[in-house]
């Protein structure tokens, strides 16, 4: 009877002395925090956690403020999540809240979307979680829209490279048809000359051919035709000298 009395009394002491323990924890963890000593907080919490085995939404709570005020966020996120299970709606609402503000500076909209959309849920009395949920949305709007504009400037550029390139290409083709009309141009007048030039030549045979029909060379020849263009020229300098006028029989030729 004595020894079982000793064993409760010392169970007792040891309750008492965890109690006190978990207290004084408790109450650094706070006053570090407060004073942004979040290092110190952290091990505090982390004591009560691991050590004393305190499963708290409080602990996890401020443990996951803790690490995201040393931006720490994959610590933050982790007992943000452990916080957000519990039945206490307001806790749940702040444990969402910081993971829609995480997500959001990660510029993970959609998921910060939804985040904000259960705080808002856990406690509809979240005010702070309801402006961010209509600044996200309205982010997430105006996102789908500069995309849309993107999407159509890309078009629009597109379709100028392309009418840029199909003028380019009219150009070239014009250019190379004009080259190729001139050219034609050139061949013809080439032949035309060419033509001239081969009727000139036969002309001039044809005549060195008669020529040695009558057998006269040609510079006999060019030696007679000189010789009538004398005797032309001399014959029309005497009708030159010849009176115009007629003789009047009536008068004396005096």
């Amino acid at each position: 009877m004595n020894l079982i009395l000793i064993i409760f009394i010392a169970f007792n002491n040891l309750n008492v002395n965890r109690v006190d323990e978990i207290n004084k924890l408790f109450k650094s963890a706070e006053k570090s925090f407060i004073n942004e000593d979040y290092k110190n907080a952290i091990e505090d919490y982390k004591m009560l956690l691991d050590s004393f085995e305190i499963s708290n939404e409080k602990v996890y709570l401020n443990l996951a403020h803790s690490y995201y005020l040393l931006n720490d966020t994959a610590n933050a996120i982790e007992n943000y999540n452990y916080a957000s299970l519990t039945d206490d709606e307001k806790i749940k609402s702040i444990a969402y809240q910081q993971l829609g503000n995480i997500n959001e500076s990660k510029n993970n909209l959609e998921d910060a979307l939804n985040y904000y959309k259960n705080s808002i849920i856990s406690d509809n009395m979240n005010n702070d979680s309801k402006f961010n949920y209509e600044l996200v949305k309205k982010k997430i709007e105006s996102n789908k829209n500069n995309k849309e504009d993107k999407k159509e400037k890309e078009k629009n550029k597109s379709e100028e490279k392309n009418n840029d390139k199909k003028e380019n290409q009219d150009n070239k083709d014009k250019n190379k048809n004009q080259e190729e009309e001139g050219e034609k141009d050139d061949d013809k007048k080439n032949q035309k000359n060419d033509d001239k030039k081969s009727g000139k030549e036969n002309k001039e045979k044809s005549i060195e051919e008669k020529l040695k029909e009558i057998n006269m060379t040609k510079e006999k020849a060019e030696m007679i035709l000189d010789a009538l263009n004398n005797n032309e020229f001399q014959y029309i300098q005497q009708l030159k000298r010849k009176p115009t006028k007629k003789k009047d029989k009536n008068k004396p030729d005096w």
